[in-house]
């Protein structure tokens, strides 16, 4: 299933990728994230209460690839639980919108067992009402002038 979006944020396109590259800023962003842990430069581990019946955890191994400072990142996820799998490959890509930016988002999510069973109908809708609400938090402040 693919989602996309975008928003428009306020501040300077270094700052935008700033907070969307942070492991801290993500998991605060994001309700269902109960944990963080950094693993190296550009792997965390990151522990999922989704937004689902059941009350489940789900444990993400994540991965930040393609790293253009200010312009483009992709983020990879990847986790399981008894109840079933979830991959997401995301990405983003940011330009100067007047005194603030614009960013441009695609994620791609795949889905096995429990999660499979919500169907694209239900999850897709979700996914994108989650992203929505972390992107809404992750703004960053506006350059000073």
């Amino acid at each position: 299933m693919r989602i996309a979006g975008e928003k428009r944020f306020a501040a300077p396109p270094d700052r935008v990728f700033e907070a969307l590259t942070d492991p801290d800023r993500l998991g605060a962003a994001f309700k269902a994230i109960e944990r963080v842990d950094v693993e190296g430069e550009h792997d965390w581990t990151v522990v999922v209460r989704p937004p689902v019946p059941g009350g489940f955890r789900l444990k993400f191994s994540v991965r930040l690839e393609e790293l253009w400072e200010s312009k483009h990142a992709r983020l990879r996820a990847w986790g399981k639980s008894l109840a079933g799998r979830i991959s997401v490959d995301s990405s983003f890509d940011l330009e100067p919108d007047g005194t603030g930016t614009l960013m441009r988002w695609t994620a791609e999510v795949d889905a096995a067992g429990l999660f499979s069973g919500l169907g694209s109908q239900a999850l897709g809708p979700v996914a994108k009402q989650q992203a929505d609400r972390a992107l809404a938090q992750l703004e960053p402040e506006p350059a000073q002038s």
